[in-house]
């Protein structure tokens, strides 16, 4: 999710002088002009574009730039030239924030590595897959120990069958920086096995080919292309997506033959429409392959007999605007998730000689969300977000009997088709009599069952379990938050029960996220237990944007509505602070992408309410980054943010647009994170922020700015990769809130 690596932006620009000092140029964004501007130290390196002396934090130079919007507005970015990748004063830029960002927290030293080595220990007790079955074969991921990567493995037609090693992922993960296997498939026989992987964390995937009959690596190469790959079922015929040049948007279908040049492979289908991506996958019964078009409101989905990979693509049902559906098949049967008729979406069957001829199944219940859904033989199953919590629904297709999966705490976290939180679980059996379900809580590591839908029988298949860690020592609870326009906003809280007496001495951090239709539910994260431990409360502060509460909730956090998401989150964090749930001068804060613009809205706003606040990847610099629709997302996101070509959505964005916003004024202590590869936020959205706040912000708190000039959105990959920018974050937090264990003096002298 959002956003963006750098394009040329097609508004008109007018440079101004290159200068150094705030006193020369007006602020950005409409704010006033500070009383008393922090001083920033004249260039004495012509082109250097930053100054730092010892033991400061850099100032980037300003170079006043309009940007001329199509409805005519303008606005001058004085830190424009920070798009400038790859140039010398750039790199300049980052090393210097990277440089201070480490001498600011040199103290520190030693409990950032006693805090990655917690986390790692954590992360080592990731134990992989339970097997899971596609066309005759048990496949299973398993990491070795201490490895960053997995084996993937399988089994032919039985789990007591000899094993055979499918794709040793550490060993070709361990050669590369950053090494990200996307997706994977094998061919419907077998014999060949194709894998989509990320070199750079940038989305640009390259997809390979191994003959798992010989072993060897075929000469086949698929370059500039997204993760999706879906065999045909002649076994060599592969169609899969080419990114469109600097959007990386997935707008092109091809058609490749196992062992011929790619250059010659044939163009299937071409998405025009700049505001939609398409997606692509093999349907669960294998019948056929699916092509879904889609952006923010509409979609349209196409599919081909997988046995006539030649023939052309029917489409299932026209789009219409404001029309979503998404489909499956299994058994010959379409089924079909969609909001035609229903806002929280119902699920609906077809004929696939009449694929537009719909039938319920699963009729919409108002204000319970329908996320994704797994089809077999005999159920449907149901990821669904209702009163601020997630759960999963089954429905018998032969006597309609639905039974609710009940959760072991009712602050719990149950999913069976979420590959982000849970890629352990693969509902991948057409005929699978149980359904495979991952559950956990803020301080349950996973677990993985299998759930037997006649008789209601569980069975855990995996249970995460880490030395030293009793989730018996910790609480969770679910409260709502009142906001000022008679909303009440989910707010899931966890503590160590030993640690906390709700008498408001407790740090507090509280994070956030709101946008997309995204539910941003309350998992166990590795980190939370070296928090946890330490005396700080955790808060997810489910605001609108996301579907927590049902289509109705994300329709209340965007376009025109957008601001809400902000007022929610402080409503959320002032009730925890009035509750007794934290210390009101130790309140942090942290989001993430998209949570990194609430957590720029919200220093804006209420600066004084939080003593720390983390942002990684943020986007916000919404305005700027939304005119340009040369960018990765921008496009087919107009429907959630808007259209800044239209004067008065302009207007509404940029009135919450962090980097607009900035003024003269005190702000807390920030952390601020970026991914020089990040093709979904550019590393220069943080970048101009930091060096906006830096020349207008009236405190002497910690600004820090470090940016992975290796990674991108995602941050370092493999299982270890997140260890060391965890440390750093948590560690910023502990110092914060003056916890930071004093050092011996022999330790001291030892240094």
């Amino acid at each position: 999710m959002r956003r963006v690596a750098f394009g040329s932006l097609l508004i008109g620009l007018i440079s101004l002088s290159a200068c150094t000092s705030l006193n020369d140029l007006p602020l950005i964004g409409g704010g006033d002009r500070p009383t008393a501007p922090i001083a920033a130290p004249e260039s004495k390196t012509p082109g250097l574009a930053v100054d730092r002396p010892p033991g400061q934090p850099p100032y980037a130079m300003m170079k006043g730039t309009v940007l001329i919007a199509p409805n005519g507005a303008k606005r001058t970015d004085f830190f424009f030239w920070l798009n400038e990748k790859n140039t010398q004063k750039v790199f300049n830029y980052l090393q210097e924030e990277n440089k201070y960002a480490a001498e600011a927290m040199a103290h520190t030293a030693d409990l950032q590595e006693k805090l990655r080595a917690e986390i790692k220990a954590r992360a080592g007790a990731t134990q992989g897959t339970p097997p899971f079955k596609v066309d005759g074969y048990y496949y299973c991921e398993r990491y070795a120990p201490n490895a960053d990567y997995p084996v993937v493995a399988r089994r032919k037609g039985s789990l007591s069958a000899p094993e055979e090693i499918v794709f040793d992922e550490e060993a070709e993960g361990s050669q590369h920086q950053q090494f990200a296997v996307n997706n994977y498939a094998a061919s419907p026989d077998g014999r060949f096995f194709a894998y989509a992987v990320d070199y750079e964390g940038d989305r640009w995937h390259t997809i390979l080919f191994k003959d798992l009959s010989s072993g060897q690596m075929l000469s086949d190469k698929l370059d500039h292309v997204a993760k999706d790959l879906a065999f045909a079922s002649d076994n060599k015929t592969v169609f899969y997506l080419k990114l469109q040049p600097g959007t990386a948007r997935s707008y092109q279908l091809f058609r490749h033959a196992i062992g011929s040049d790619p250059k010659g492979d044939k163009l299937v289908f071409e998405e025009k429409d700049e505001q939609f991506n398409l997606t692509l996958a093999r349907s669960k019964g294998g019948r056929f392959l699916l092509l879904t078009s889609s952006q923010t409101n509409t979609s349209e989905v196409r599919f081909v007999d997988a046995a006539k990979p030649d023939a052309s693509w029917t489409v299932m049902r026209p789009r219409a605007k404001g029309v979503r559906y998404f489909a499956d098949e299994v058994g010959g049967t379409l089924y079909i998730r969609t909001n035609l008729n229903a806002p929280d979406y119902r699920v609906v069957s077809a004929k696939v000689a009449a694929p537009a001829a719909w039938s319920d199944v699963v009729a919409q219940r108002p204000g319970t969300f329908i996320d994704r859904f797994v089809a077999t033989t005999s159920f449907i199953a149901l990821d669904e977000h209702s009163g601020g919590g997630a759960r999963v629904l089954v429905h018998d297709l032969k006597s309609a009997k639905e039974t609710l999966l009940p959760l072991d705490d009712p602050a719990g976290y149950a999913a069976i088709d979420d590959d982000r939180r849970f890629p352990e679980v693969r509902n991948t059996d057409p005929t699978a009599t149980a359904l495979r379900v991952g559950y956990t809580t803020m301080v349950t590591p996973k677990s993985i069952y299998d759930y037997e839908a006649a008789s209601g029988r569980k069975t855990v298949l995996l249970q995460t379990q880490i030395p030293g860690y009793d989730p018996s020592a910790y609480a969770v609870e679910r409260q709502f938050a009142p906001t000022a326009d008679g909303q009440r906003v989910p707010v899931t809280v966890a503590y160590r029960k030993d640690k906390f007496k709700k008498d408001g001495k407790n740090p507090l951090l509280v994070v956030g996220y709101g946008a997309y239709g995204f539910s941003y539910d309350a998992i166990y994260r590795d980190i939370f237990p070296s928090l946890l431990d330490r005396g700080f409360v955790i808060a997810y502060a489910h605001v609108r944007g996301g579907r927590e509460m049902g289509e109705a909730w994300y329709q209340g956090g965007k376009l025109n509505n957008k601001k809400n998401t902000f007022t929610d989150f402080i409503a959320a964090t002032e009730f925890l602070v009035k509750a007794g749930y934290g210390d009101a001068k130790r309140v942090f804060a942290n989001g993430r992408s998209a949570g990194g613009l609430t957590m720029g809205a919200v220093v804006n706003m209420r600066p004084d309410l939080f003593k720390g606040v983390v942002a990684d990847v943020p986007f916000v610099d919404v305005v700027s980054t939304m005119l340009d629709d040369s960018l990765p997302l921008t496009t087919f996101e107009y429907e959630e943010w808007g259209n800044p070509a239209e004067l008065t959505e302009y207007a509404t964005m940029l009135s919450y647009s962090p980097y607009d916003n900035v003024s003269a004024k005190a702000y807390p202590a920030l952390l601020v994170t970026a991914g020089y590869n990040d093709s979904q936020v550019g590393y220069f959205e943080p970048a101009k922020w930091v060096a906006k706040l830096r020349r207008n912000k009236t405190d002497q708190n910690l600004l820090l700015f470090r940016t992975n000039m290796g990674a991108g959105h995602g941050g370092d990959s493999g299982r270890f990769g997140p260890v060391e920018e965890a440390g750093f974050m948590l560690a910023f937090l502990i110092d914060q809130a003056g916890m930071t264990p004093a050092k011996s003096p022999q330790t001291a002298e030892a240094k």
